[in-house]
C-alpha cells in the first residue's frame, strides 16, 4: 500500500516542472510580438506529424504539455489526439527492459503510431476546427474567466504560473493517488486476465484499459505482451489510448466537459481501429 502511494506521489511529481514551464510557455506567446507567427505554427498544417513525434517519446510529459495548450486554443484537436495516440507512458520503457521482446515488435509500434496519429491528427485538424477555439479576455491582464491580474515580471512569471502549475498539479496527484489504490485493490492480475479474455476483442478492452490516466495502466498492457498473452493488435489498442495524465489536465476545466468528452471517444475509436488494422493485417 505504502509503495502504491509513493509510487502515484513520484509519477505527479515528475510532472510539476512540465506543468510549470507549460504555463510560462503560454505567458511568453501572449506576450511576443510574434505570439500570432508562434500560434499558427502550432495550429499548423503537419503540427500533429511534429506531436506524434514527441509524444513517442516515454513519460506523459508531453501529453500533458498538448493538454494544457489544448485548453488554452494554441493547437487544435487533431494535434492534441495525434499526441495522445502516439505517446505510450511506461509501455515502451517496459518493452525495451524485457529482452524477451523482439525488436521488430518495438519498431513496427512506434512507427505504426506514428504513422496514423500524424494523418488521423490532420484529418481531425481540417474537420473540427472549431474545437480548442482560444478563450480571448475582455480586458488584457484584468480576465475573472482566466484568472489573469499581471503586474510584474515576478508575479506573471513566476508568481501566477506557480500558482496555476500548483493548481493542476493537485488535482492531478489527487486523481493519481485514488486510481493507484483502486488498481491495487483490484488487482494488477485480475485487470491484465479481463483484457486478454479473448484475442479478437482485445483492441475494444486494451483500449479501455489504456484510456485509465495512470502508467499502472500502459504497464499492464506492455507487460501481458512481453509475457504473451495479450496480442500485438491488443498492444497497439491499448498503447494508443493512453495519453497518461493528459485527460486529467483536460477534465480539470469544467467549462468543457461535453468537449472533452468527445476527444476522449476520438480517441478510444480511433485507437480500436489501429488495434482492428493491425490484427487484419496479421501481424
Amino acid at each position: 500500500m505504502v509503495d502504491v502511494l509513493f509510487d502515484a506521489i513520484k509519477d505527479s511529481l515528475i510532472l510539476l516542472p512540465f506543468i510549470f514551464l507549460i504555463y510560462v510557455f503560454m505567458e511568453l506567446i501572449e506576450d511576443s510580438k510574434n505570439g500570432e507567427k508562434i500560434e499558427k505554427a502550432l495550429k499548423g498544417q503537419f503540427a500533429p506529424v511534429v506531436a506524434s513525434f514527441s509524444g513517442v517519446v516515454p513519460e506523459c510529459g508531453f501529453s500533458v504539455m498538448c493538454a494544457k495548450l489544448y485548453d488554452n486554443g494554441l493547437i487544435g484537436v487533431g494535434t492534441l489526439i495525434a499526441v495522445f495516440l502516439s505517446a505510450s507512458d511506461e509501455g515502451i520503457v517496459v518493452l525495451l527492459s524485457n529482452p524477451q521482446v523482439n525488436l521488430k515488435y518495438l519498431v513496427l509500434l512506434i512507427v505504426y503510431k506514428i504513422v496514423f496519429a500524424s494523418l488521423i491528427g490532420i484529418i481531425l485538424n481540417k474537420l473540427l476546427h472549431t474545437f480548442g477555439n482560444k478563450h480571448i479576455c475582455p480586458v488584457k491582464d484584468n480576465c475573472v474567466s482566466c484568472g489573469e491580474r499581471h503586474v510584474g515580471f515576478m508575479d506573471k512569471y513566476v508568481i501566477h504560473t506557480l500558482s496555476h502549475a500548483t493548481k493542476t498539479f493537485s488535482f492531478i496527484l489527487i486523481f493519481n493517488v485514488a486510481l493507484s489504490l483502486i488498481i491495487f485493490l483490484i488487482g494488477e492480475e485480475r485487470i491484465a486476465s479481463f483484457v486478454i479474455s479473448s484475442e479478437p476483442y482485445q483492441p475494444l478492452v486494451a483500449s479501455l484499459l489504456g484510456l485509465l490516466p495512470t502508467c499502472a495502466s500502459s504497464t499492464i498492457i506492455a507487460q501481458s505482451f512481453c509475457e504473451g498473452v495479450l496480442s500485438f493488435s491488443g498492444l497497439v489498442a491499448g498503447l494508443a489510448s493512453n495519453a497518461g495524465v493528459g485527460l486529467v489536465v483536460l477534465f480539470k476545466n469544467r467549462r468543457k466537459i461535453k468537449e472533452n468528452v468527445v476527444i476522449t471517444v476520438i480517441l478510444y475509436v480511433c485507437a480500436v481501429i489501429m488495434g482492428y488494422v493491425a490484427f487484419l493485417s496479421g501481424i
